[in-house]
């Protein structure tokens, strides 16, 4: 549910735009959506690095949810318009993070025709590595060939109660 709220919100986002005379267009481009074979490879590549540094904490969730990492695939990505949503598929035989559902851990990411940058959240539902969101700051766009400048201050995501 957590999750349905945060993507129906930035779908909302990415499909309203400003002309150029500051009145607000709808544009259907986004969102887009892309299996694990036609994944744009430049947000493969930031999920790549920025997972290590998300689940690199102290907690014992930290290494259930490595574990999953290490054996998860990407199943799907959503390009927004003004971020990403990057959903995960475990196998079924992994152990569970408990708690089972929470939300966290951040990073500031320096991209390319963004000046106020952009960051990422990671969900975990029902146990399970779930969602990255990528997002801008501001209404820029990230393109899916979007250049990542710099990848900086990564934090862990933390169950509420252990941060």
């Amino acid at each position: 549910m957590l999750v349905e709220v945060f993507k129906i919100s930035s779908r909302f986002a990415a499909q309203v735009s400003r002309d150029p005379l500051g009145g607000v267009t709808n544009s259907m481009t986004y969102p887009k959506q892309y299996n694990a074979d036609s994944a744009p490879r430049k947000i493969v590549a930031l999920v790549a690095r920025l997972l290590p540094g998300l689940l690199g904490g102290q907690h014992l969730v930290h290494s259930v949810l490595l574990e999953q990492f290490g054996r998860a695939s990407i199943k799907e990505v959503e390009m927004t318009g003004v971020g990403f949503y990057v959903e995960f598929d475990t196998p079924d035989d992994v152990p569970l993070a408990v708690p089972r559902n929470f939300a966290g851990g951040s990073a500031e990411i320096a991209l390319e025709g963004a000046p106020a940058g952009a960051g990422c959240v990671l969900f975990v539902c029902e146990g399970r590595l779930a969602t990255l969101e990528g997002f801008t700051y501001g209404s820029e766009e990230w393109a899916e060939d979007a250049r990542v400048l710099s990848v900086e201050n990564i934090e862990p995501v933390y169950p509420d109660d252990a941060a």
